[in-house]
């Protein structure tokens, strides 16, 4: 799985009901992010589990080549018309939150293990020389910061549970392979740990639901 490369992303969080959260592990591994990256256009995604923090449990990343493609008619006809597992687990997500963003900037390199997130009112000032200083930090190895883009329109659907408070004008992400390198390296962070991760070149290989 590559590093982030695309000029968009979809930022995603929520929880689950935990009677369902075993089956919305494999719906999400087996079917539902196979299915949107499938999208042309989408270059991959990863799902990430919370160990510290106060935003929801799994956070989502989708990086897309370009804020076009969540227009496309492939993609909208994903949302519209989605497959009888998606349905069925749409009201036991929790804490639904779904940022479609620009990713403005990003500094140093690869994939890590653990990931870093604050959510964003608005822009950083001087964000480049701000997030470049973060890569000093011990633990932390990329950083990347995503503005939501404002006209791109929520989801045509309901969640079910109530929407997080937390404010939506983008976020910061820090990567890094030490979790407590990581936590020391900025407040208010919420800690992720890498539980899967998949790009499009991997569709041919991935074993279909019933056959899980």
């Amino acid at each position: 799985m590559p590093a982030i490369s695309g000029s968009a992303m979809i930022a995603l969080w929520n929880g689950v009901d935990p009677a369902r959260q075993a089956e919305y592990d494999v719906w999400h591994s087996r079917e539902h992010v196979p299915e949107r990256i499938g999208v042309p256009g989408m270059i991959g995604a990863r799902r990430y589990l919370r160990t510290a923090g106060p935003l929801p449990r799994y956070l989502t990343l989708y990086d897309i080549e370009d804020i076009s493609v969540l227009a496309s008619a492939p993609y909208q006809r994903l949302l519209a018309e989605p497959t009888p597992w998606t349905l069925s687990m749409r009201p036991s997500f929790r804490g639904f939150m779904r940022l479609c963003c620009r990713r403005e900037f990003s500094a140093g390199g690869g994939m890590g293990g653990v990931l870093g997130a604050i959510m964003l009112a608005e822009p950083p000032a001087e964000p480049r020389s701000t997030l470049t200083a973060l890569l000093a930090k011990p633990g932390v190895t990329t950083v990347h910061l995503l503005l939501r883009d404002p006209t791109v329109a929520d989801v045509p659907f309901t969640i079910g549970g109530d929407a997080p408070d937390f404010p939506r004008g983008g976020a910061i992400l820090l990567e890094g392979f030490d979790e407590a390198g990581l936590a020391s390296a900025a407040e208010s962070l919420t800690i992720y740990r890498l539980a899967y991760a998949v790009d499009r070149e991997d569709l041919g290989r991935l074993v279909p639901p019933a056959q899980s």
